[in-house]
């Protein structure tokens, strides 16, 4: 009776003794989380949602030098006229732009999807794809893959409109960024396919 009265008191110690410490993998996978780019991502996700401007620049680093100048492309409605006058070449897209076009480089539509996102599947899985949305006769959903060899996220806002006379009603807005140390997300440029 002795020894049952030994070995429980011992079992008892021994659970309380480790019961207020925590599970070093847990902790070091808490640890990982909060070092990733997630609390970045998170953060960039509610600047959009509350058109935080001064908040959102601090995921930018200007001027926005974008491959083919896409990024006018998307603020102009690719109103040919105005893209034209641009000279050869990429230009820059400064800070002033960024204010002056920041609700045509976040639209409605990329703040519903990119709301979306789970971003700590995204982190696991390297991929998350939102649900469709429609506006109006427009179908919409976003494409989000990280990419951990690289260090890049990709939103690939795509939209498809029942109008299909041109690249089969298909559209794509893409939206690339580095992460920087492992930790922060940071916008690179747009690329406009469809």
């Amino acid at each position: 009776m002795q020894k049952i009265f030994l070995l429980i008191a011992c079992l008892c110690t021994f659970y309380i003794s480790h019961a207020g410490k925590k599970n070093p993998q847990k902790v070091s996978l808490q640890k990982s989380i909060h070092d990733s780019w997630i609390n970045s991502f998170l953060q960039f996700q509610d600047a959009v949602n509350k058109s935080d401007k001064a908040k959102v620049k601090q995921f930018i680093d200007f001027p926005i030098m974008n491959e083919n100048n896409e990024i006018w492309n998307l603020v102009y409605d690719n109103d040919n006229k105005r893209i034209s006058k641009l000279p050869s070449g990429p230009q820059p897209f400064t800070e002033a732009d960024f204010d002056t076009y920041f609700n045509k480089i976040f639209t409605g539509r990329f703040i519903n999807t990119i709301l979306k996102i789970n971003a700590r599947e995204l982190y696991d899985k390297g991929e998350y794809k939102t649900q469709e949305f429609k506006d109006g006769t427009i179908t919409y959903k976003m494409f989000a893959t990280f990419d951990k060899e690289s260090q890049t996220l990709t939103l690939n806002l795509a939209s498809q409109t029942q109008d299909r006379s041109e690249d089969n009603g298909m559209f794509s807005i893409i939206y690339q960024f580095d992460i920087i140390n492992g930790n922060q997300v940071k916008f690179r440029q747009v690329r406009i396919a469809g």
